[in-house]
């Protein structure tokens, strides 16, 4: 039996009703039919870790969880980690801290595109986002892969971009985040500027990822500035690209679970004053390499 077959044979295993329905052609699959309110066995945890690797984004329906399932579910893949601005406020790394936008903001109202803190020396490894308060009309995610984006390159900016190095720094989060400017200055002196490649591979799938984003990725390390400036537009302009991404509708109980070294996301602004609130979880991960 192939990977796919054994794959889906412990699946059937775990549940009977167990379904993947795939929800476009480069990333994303809705999961159907797995209980996760119960034991997270060993066993689901590699079938989750499992799918993940495959589709880069889970969607899940009418969980049924709460804060501290969903935190269980993080730590199949890592201990958990607090925003660096938090952080800074107190919050722990086992604290969870609902996201509230519309009228109780505490948050970003939308997002430009981007992987969670590439701007650490360590980026996350997994995101897991649960909507606990939905509006009726707007405030989707979106989500893009690093994967087909970097497969849709021509030849030759593969080979131009293949062991260049970007530096990334949270400057539009700190402004957007931090009023103090005391404060301010320090973060953005603590968080100064870290270097990722440009391309790194999957450290599970082996698979190429081009990982630049609009919202962190600030520079191109030894090209001109004009020229790295047009290159990294280029580039971040491939997750805009419609066949790259997968956009979620959320309603209460949705759950997202995404490979944050693969997936670029993008918190979509159109909703107005709804209240809309959600929960996230997030793995520590490792340095990307290529």
């Amino acid at each position: 039996m192939n990977a796919v077959t054994i794959l889906r044979t412990a699946a059937r295993a775990i549940s009977d009703n167990f379904e993947v329905v795939r929800v476009e052609a480069n990333l994303g699959a809705e999961i159907r039919g797995l209980d996760l309110t119960g034991a997270i066995t060993p066993e689901l945890a590699d079938l989750i870790r499992s799918l993940l690797w495959e589709h880069q984004v889970l969607f899940f329906r009418d969980t049924g969880i709460d804060d501290s399932k969903q935190a269980e579910i993080g730590r199949i893949f890592g201990p958990p980690v607090a925003d660096s601005i938090l952080k800074r406020r107190g919050v722990k790394d086992e604290d969870i801290i609902p996201f509230n936008s519309g009228p109780y903001s505490n948050s970003y109202y939308g997002t430009p595109w981007h992987a969670d803190a590439t701007y650490l020396e360590t980026p996350y490894q997994v995101s897991i986002l649960r909507s606990v308060i939905a509006p009726e009309l707007g405030g989707d995610t979106a989500f893009s892969s690093g994967i087909s984006a970097y497969e849709s390159l021509s030849q030759d900016i593969k080979d131009k971009i293949d062991g260049l190095s970007a530096i990334h720094r949270p400057t539009g989060k700190a402004y957007g985040m931090i009023e103090d400017k005391a404060d301010l200055d320090d973060y953005l002196a603590e968080y100064s500027g870290v270097a990722h490649p440009v391309v790194i591979t999957h450290p599970f799938n082996g698979k190429k990822i081009l990982y630049v984003n609009e919202g962190f990725t600030k520079e191109i390390v030894g090209l001109p500035e004009p020229e790295s400036k047009e290159l990294l537009t280029f580039l971040t302009r491939q997750f805009y690209r419609p066949e790259n991404i997968a956009r979620f509708k959320w309603k209460p109980g949705s759950l997202a679970i995404w490979d944050n070294r693969s997936v670029q996301h993008y918190g979509v602004a159109d909703y107005g004053k709804v209240p809309r609130q959600l929960v996230r979880i997030v793995a520590a991960g490792d340095r990307p390499s290529r």
